[in-house]
């Protein structure tokens, strides 16, 4: 079993500050090149977490880190956020499951994200245009 670590108030610290997450592994976000690359934010995995946890569905994350090379060859934008690690995407099942992603991910003030057929991408990237939603063909 994992010991829990406490803060200095003697409070078990919430995931994002222990380097850890309730819902992902880091492997979860590993560049899919097989690079390993894995320069994912901590305020985003938290960030996850929370979605996760107000959507009340899992979240199977299909692209987190990427190299550049991985970027070109998926057809990332060039500046794309997953490149700095601020960003994911999230495999959608049906038009339900993009709702709630959708809808959670505002709730927990997510201000920047795209929609597709098969996937939601949310990025917390403070460099680009904010209060954004974007749909990929």
């Amino acid at each position: 079993m994992k010991e829990k670590t406490t803060s200095a108030t003697g409070q078990t610290p919430p995931a994002s500050q222990n380097g850890t997450s309730k819902y992902f592994k880091p492997e979860d976000f590993r560049c899919r090149c097989g690079c390993g690359l894995n320069n994912i934010s901590p305020e985003l995995v938290a960030i996850l977490d929370k979605v996760r946890e107000t959507a009340g569905i899992a979240l199977r994350i299909t692209s987190g880190s990427r190299c550049a090379k991985h970027n070109e060859a998926v057809g990332g934008e060039s500046d794309s956020a997953h490149l700095t690690g601020l960003a994911a995407d999230i495999a959608i099942a049906s038009s339900h499951e993009r709702y709630l992603v959708s809808k959670a991910a505002i709730a927990v003030g997510v201000d920047r994200m795209g929609i597709g057929i098969n996937l939601v991408h949310l990025d917390i990237d403070r460099d680009k245009s904010k209060e954004v939603a974007w749909l990929y063909a």
